[in-house]
């Protein structure tokens, strides 16, 4: 498990990835400061958040490469089963080990089993939905569970571990579903800009995408639908279809169907208050999503 969390770490800054992991750790600190002015009291959230997605990003890389299943089923398996380990049990010990009062370890045991089974649930749902069928709103309910969950589930904990009451604690989970269904448009973005076409390849029902295919006329659709079924196995697809995904207009209308989204999450937690230095750091993770790729005007 030592290895495995190693592996993890040393493979951030060679994806690309170290802002979104900064993400994961500071974002329960700073909401715990947020609450009580002492943020640094937070940093077993900030590990369980960081195991979950250690695990879960090994997961949905088996899940994005099936082949590295064939190449050495026991090296996979050996993973699998360390991941399984490294996400759900690990941060079951962590929040044995809390000096809290029963009844907040309770609360935090059941914030954290409900988190994974609402993001375990969203991520069966995304190798279920059909780009070709799914509408805009059926994509984003589905980022709201597979990495809004997880991302909620460490804003509550954070405030759970504060003792706060439950309509404070409902709150704090709102925003940071809503910070995590960013963080996925944001995941989306990187997989285009890069060429990496990792969602392409795997016929994943993005949200671009299906906007996309909400967007255009039934002639100009049936064309992109064929180019989607194309995309898994042809990289002259995959390059047409992103050069269509990308085009200033659809482009421009995407950024407006998300601005709601950003009010939400600015709105709520100017709602929510707290410590300023805290909650400028909060603002300053919203900044940091939104702005990663200028070019989706998400700002």
């Amino acid at each position: 498990m030592g290895m495995f969390v190693d592996m993890f770490f040393a493979r951030i800054p060679l994806d690309g990835s170290v802002p979104s992991i900064n993400g994961i750790v500071m974002l329960p600190v700073l909401v715990y400061g947020a609450e009580t002015g002492a943020p640094m009291r937070a940093t077993p959230v900030a590990l369980i958040h960081t195991l979950w997605w250690a695990a879960a990003r090994y997961l949905d890389d088996m899940i994005d490469t099936p082949q590295l299943a064939r190449s050495d089923p026991a090296e996979f398996n050996r993973g699998v089963l360390t991941a399984i380990a490294v996400g759900n049990y690990l941060p079951l010990n962590v929040i044995g080990d809390l000096a809290v009062s029963d009844a907040v370890r309770y609360r935090l045991l059941t914030e954290y089993s409900d988190g994974c089974l609402d993001a375990l649930s969203g991520q069966l749902t995304d190798l279920a939905l059909n780009a070709e069928t799914a509408t805009p709103d059926d994509v984003l309910r589905n980022y709201a569970g597979k990495t809004g969950a997880p991302y909620g589930m460490s804003v509550a904990l954070a405030a759970q571990l504060a003792d706060r009451d439950s309509d404070r604690v409902d709150a704090w989970r709102s925003f940071g579903r809503t910070l995590g269904v960013l963080r996925q448009l944001v995941n989306d973005q990187r997989d285009l800009v890069t060429e990496r076409d990792e969602d392409l390849r795997n016929g994943t029902a993005t949200y671009l995408l299906v906007h996309l295919l909400a967007t255009v006329s039934p002639a100009r659709r049936a064309e992109l639908i064929d180019l989607h079924r194309q995309a898994r196995t042809s990289e002259e697809a995959r390059a047409e279809l992103r050069r269509a995904m990308l085009a200033a207009d659809i482009v421009s209308s995407y950024a407006e169907t998300i601005q709601p989204i950003i009010r939400a999450a600015r709105d709520t937690l100017a709602s929510l208050g707290g410590d300023p230095q805290c909650v400028t750091g909060l603002a300053g993770l919203i900044d940091e999503i939104t702005l990663y790729y200028p070019q989706f005007q998400l700002r």
